[in-house]
């Protein structure tokens, strides 16, 4: 950095610079900015309560300057990536005249430590805007008087501590991933993004390698130390920004019957993240927050997501025992049965400490394709104890972690805290109002059919901008999940498990009408169609969540095209449910538990008309 006077300004050509500047410089530049036409960025100085977030302040103060100047509002979807969201502001600021941005930050010390440092969220937040200068026209200018400031360098990956490379080898500053606006949501879209459709291509006929095989035959369980990963996650105050779910292969439907195609979902978490139909993809780095599973007493091993594994495992190449004997890889098989075979060992092979990521990942791309299998009849007996193992062990450390986390104050995203995401989700949009939909009772299974048959409801009326996966405190009920969303974390602190009162449900035809609801301070539009059908015995699984989706997706899509042109109406439920098999149909929907089907749940935001 170089101290800068007010000669220092030139013309924009290609990259800015960065400027340490005092209050009468600072002046003197954004006033001979401005006569260049350069759009200037007041950023002020950020408070403590700011700490970790400097670069949803710095976003923020972007999007209020391109405001002022009539900029056309973000892109859908530009938004959980710097680099995209650079990008879009970039281009948004040509189309007002400006080719180039001053980022003037005000003093940082308010969000600086005790040590007086910035910690590592928000070091390297500051280190990819001064990088961006490098190649971007943007300018900063920082206060003089962080000249002292204390920023955290570049991290170096573990096996480069224990081995380290030569100079000529060690990555550049480029190689690696932007890092988010809010980086906690990265791994949950990641883990979502896996239930998309691959692209569909024209297999060889070549003979299929036998999949690796982890020697333990034992099925895997969650841990009961499941309360270790909220020590190390982040804040409430999160969104989990999600790409758009393709339901086709999660249904088993339009699978592609090439011979020799043998793809699985169950692959390593993907480093980018799809935040809209034609917005580019974004990258963010990965959260790392621990979850022990445990396989027997005493027994882990220890895994790492995303990174290289850490210690050996033994593969072999025999049957698993769970599965049978392998396919004659000549020999042609459905697509369908290759996948749950798959998804059995996915769940099985799950050992030691995982991110959070691993835990939704393995929701999303095995559990509930899975369970989706099973119900067709298409997956044998091992397959099904596996999955209910998974659910069983999953029940029981969330339920056993539940009161550390509310204590701890450190959790997931949760569905108390909708109305703070939409928020910021409205602004990330331009959207001009802000609706919140509850589906009561709506699990992650049905959300995606829901969701599909919105799509096509709506047309180009909507457009699906972020996906969340969110979720439920215990007990996972309507009257629990109403009464935190108007008292907010606070609430969840304060559970005293007393008895709530109980909210009601419509029934028959009125269930189909949206009707408004308080909760706390804040207003709902209430759909009540699942929780009305399911309070009864029905139809087989598969048949009964695909008519309830038609049903639910033809009230929702007519209450999205009433609404006027920039409403963003988050769509979420409150809560899932389990349904036991009951004679030929399913029993009545049990809830208030803690089985992955009422705990994780879907949300997904919809933007009404003018859309870029």
């Amino acid at each position: 950095m170089t101290w800068a006077a007010s000669e220092a300004i030139n013309a924009y050509t290609e990259t800015g610079e960065v400027s340490l500047v005092d209050e009468e410089t600072r002046t003197e530049l954004e006033a001979a900015a401005e006569d260049e036409g350069v759009l200037v960025v007041r950023v002020s100085a950020p408070r403590p309560a700011a700490r970790g977030r400097l670069a949803l302040v710095v976003e923020s103060a972007v999007e209020d300057a391109l405001a002022r100047r009539g900029a056309a509002p973000p892109g859908v979807g530009a938004s959980s990536d710097l680099d995209a969201s650079l990008s879009d502001q970039l281009y948004r600021a040509r189309l007002v005249g400006s080719d180039a941005l001053l980022i003037s930050l005000g003093c940082l010390e308010g969000i600086a430590n005790l040590a007086g440092a910035l910690d590592a969220e928000d070091s390297a937040v500051l280190r990819w805007w001064v990088a961006a200068t490098e190649e971007r026209p943007v300018r900063m200018m920082f206060d003089a008087r962080d000249r002292y400031l204390g920023v955290y360098a570049e991290p170096i990956s573990l096996r480069r501590l224990i081995e380290p490379a030569p100079l000529d080898e060690t990555p550049a500053s480029s190689e690696y991933a932007a890092p988010a606006a809010a980086p906690e949501v990265r791994d949950s879209a990641s883990a979502m993004e896996l239930s998309d459709v691959p692209p569909a291509v024209e297999a060889l006929q070549l003979e299929a390698p036998e999949p690796s095989r982890v020697q333990d035959k034992d099925a895997a369980a969650l841990a009961k130390a499941m309360a270790t990963l909220f020590d190390e996650h982040v804040e409430s105050d999160d969104d989990r920004i999600m790409a758009e779910i393709d339901i086709g292969e999660i249904l088993g439907e339009g699978a592609s019957e090439s011979a020799g195609e043998s793809e699985s979902v169950g692959e390593s978490v993907s480093e980018s993240v799809s935040v809209s139909e034609s917005v580019s993809e974004s990258v963010s780095e990965s959260v790392s927050e621990s979850v022990s599973v445990s396989v027997s007493e005493g027994e882990s091993v220890s895994e790492s997501v995303g990174a290289e594994l850490v210690g050996e495992v033994e593969l072999v190449t025999e049957p698993h025992a769970s599965l049978g004997p392998l396919a004659d890889p000549n020999e042609p098989t459905s697509k369908p049965e290759t996948n749950w075979r798959s998804h059995v060992l996915d769940l099985e092979s799950a050992r030691g400490p995982k991110p959070l990521a691993v835990i939704e990942r393995m929701f999303v791309s095995s559990y509930v394709p899975l369970c989706e299998a099973i119900a067709r009849g298409e997956a044998d007996e091992a397959a099904e104890a596996t999955a209910r193992t998974w659910a069983e062990s999953f029940e029981k450390s969330y339920t056993e972690a539940f009161d550390a986390l509310r204590m701890r104050g450190k959790r997931p995203t949760m569905v108390l805290d909708i109305p703070d995401i939409a928020l910021r989700m409205a602004r990330l949009h331009g959207a001009r109002s802000v609706q919140l939909l509850l589906v009561d009772g709506m699990r992650f299974d049905l959300g995606l059919r829901i969701n599909e048959r919105v799509k096509k409801h709506v047309g180009q009326h909507a457009a699906l901008t972020e996906r969340l996966l969110m979720w439920s405190a215990l007990p996972t009920t309507t009257e629990v999940q109403l009464e935190l969303l108007g008292r907010g974390p606070q609430g969840l602190r304060e559970m005293t498990g007393a008895a709530i009162s109980e909210v009601p449900v419509a029934r028959g035809r009125a269930a189909a009408t949206l009707r408004r609801i308080r909760a706390g301070q804040r207003e709902l539009h209430k759909l009540d169609i699942v929780e009305s059908a399911m309070s009864v015995p029905g139809a087989p699984l598969l048949q009964r969540l695909d008519a309830l989706a038609d049903e639910t997706a033809e009230a929702l899509a007519g209450h999205l095209l009433k609404q006027s042109p920039r409403t963003l109406v988050l769509v979420f439920a409150d809560h899932g449910f389990r349904l036991e098999p009951m004679g030929a149909g399913t029993s009545a929907a049990h809830r208030g538990g803690a089985s992955p089907e009422e705990v994780l749940v879907p949300v997904h935001a919809w933007l009404v008309g003018a859309v870029h």
